[in-house]
């Protein structure tokens, strides 16, 4: 696909206002679940969109409030794991929602409250991988949750501790990168080869930035923008291409808006990056999209409202934004789809 052709929709408002929800994917449904109100007090809400209707229903609310949850579906269960409790501290908690018999039941709780943790599907079972404790040090850990079992199994602890990094299953390796170790930027890019049942340390990000936004196709992971260290830099447009293959970075054309916090994705063949918070401190609606091949970026329509801190993900050739900070009035319910015509 050369030169897509890409389009908003602007959807149905979620019903409940929140930031730092998580999307969780299903087919063609999308789950919202938790976040901040308008307060700033974690939620306990869960909405469904379903991309057919295009209308959103309100599920029954999960049995603990929290934010930024790390959240994975499992079968017909949607598992929600630790996060932000009201008291703005680390939970334990980990609950499981059943699509098929739609309710909610309490498992088997983590070894210890996190928050930020990086969360895998493999083979059945949800992978979690590092996290904030409540001392706030950043954690080494790699566990394995089985569902049917009901339990955790401790697996070999990352080279790098982390916390708010991502991670992404590639022809059966887990790399993880970015994050953070307290207010510094963590470099590290950490590999686990599943067949060899070890991590590997490979080369680091090449800049220092906190609040970069990251994704990967089979063939490459992307760095992009974030806060310029130290922060006085203000945001950066840094674009850098770990080439999977080759083991090795390098530094992309720079990106045509400087934003961190914003919402990216691999849609249409590119790596999109919609808002974000620019340098003027506002949430921008503005939308680009990386060409790796060609190392060039594209400017895209932009989105109907700002959206930063927000929900966000591929499904169905589809990109989500929901949620988050909007330029119009804080934080927002507001919804929008970006897709390729």
């Amino acid at each position: 696909m050369a030169n897509p052709k890409y389009k908003w929709e602007k959807l149905e408002s979620m019903h409940a206002i929140r930031v730092f929800t998580t999307l969780i994917p299903h087919g063609k449904n999308v789950y919202a679940i938790g976040g901040c109100d308008e307060k700033g007090t974690p939620i306990n809400s869960f909405e469904v969109f379903d991309a057919e209707t295009k209308k959103w229903t309100d599920l029954d609310p999960m049995p603990t409030k929290r934010a930024g949850v790390a959240g994975a579906i499992v079968g017909n269960k949607l598992v929600a794991i630790g996060g932000v409790s009201e008291t703005q501290t680390p939970l334990d908690a980990v609950e499981i929602f059943d699509l098929e018999g739609k309710k909610w039941s309490k498992v088997e709780t983590l070894p210890e409250p996190l928050m930020g943790v990086s969360v895998l599907v493999r083979d059945n079972k949800i992978l979690l991988i590092g996290g904030m404790a409540k001392n706030t040090n950043p954690k080494e850990l790699f566990i394995e949750y089985d569902i049917e079992k009901n339990q955790w199994k401790q697996l070999p602890p990352m080279p790098n501790p982390r916390y708010a990094s991502s991670a992404f299953l590639i022809n059966d390796k887990i790399y993880i990168l970015g994050g953070r170790q307290g207010k510094l930027p963590c470099l590290a890019l950490d590999m686990f080869d599943f067949s060899l049942d070890k991590w590997e340390s490979l080369e680091n990000i090449p800049s220092k930035r906190v609040f970069a936004m990251y994704a990967a196709t089979d063939t490459h992971i992307f760095s992009m923008g974030g806060l310029g260290q130290p922060a006085s830099k203000g945001f950066t447009n840094t674009c850098e291409v770990y080439n999977i293959e080759k083991k090795s970075w390098t530094v992309g054309n720079n990106m045509m808006v400087k934003r961190g916090d914003f919402a990216i994705g691999i849609c249409g063949g590119k790596v999109v990056c919609a808002g974000g918070l620019t340098n003027d401190g506002k949430p921008t609606k503005r939308v680009e999209a990386y060409d790796v091949k060609k190392n060039k970026w594209l400017q895209l329509p932009d989105c109907d409202q700002g959206h930063s801190s927000c929900g966000y993900t591929v499904t169905d050739g589809k990109f989500y934004v929901v949620g988050g900070l909007s330029g119009e009035m804080g934080p927002c319910p507001f919804a929008d789809v970006l897709q390729v015509e």
